[in-house]
């Protein structure tokens, strides 16, 4: 029996997700669009532009996802007086 291996590729990642056109080569550079599709080549995106109303084939080596800025909190987490109480710091 052959062990199949599912290979998700960089285009199949960015399914569904915001994307950015990175590459200067690009006429759409420096736009944002929603990734609606992955063509059959594993490596061509069908992106939607909303700002522009069009849909476009892009290459995948053109685009870079767009993610969130990630807020660290300030102070330490507190994990209640009991959960607290058992940590190495705080005990007696």
């Amino acid at each position: 029996m052959k062990n199949k291996e599912n290979k998700i590729t960089e285009a199949q990642l960015l399914l569904n997700q915001e994307v950015k056109v990175t590459s200067p080569r690009s006429q759409f550079t420096g736009e944002i669009g929603h990734v609606r599709s992955v063509m059959a080549d594993g490596r061509t995106l069908e992106v939607e532009f909303k700002r522009l109303r069009i849909l476009a084939f892009v290459d995948v080596t053109l685009v870079s996802e767009i993610q969130e800025p990630v807020a660290f909190a300030k102070t330490e987490q507190s994990l209640g007086p009991d959960a607290n109480s058992v940590l190495p710091h705080n005990r007696l």
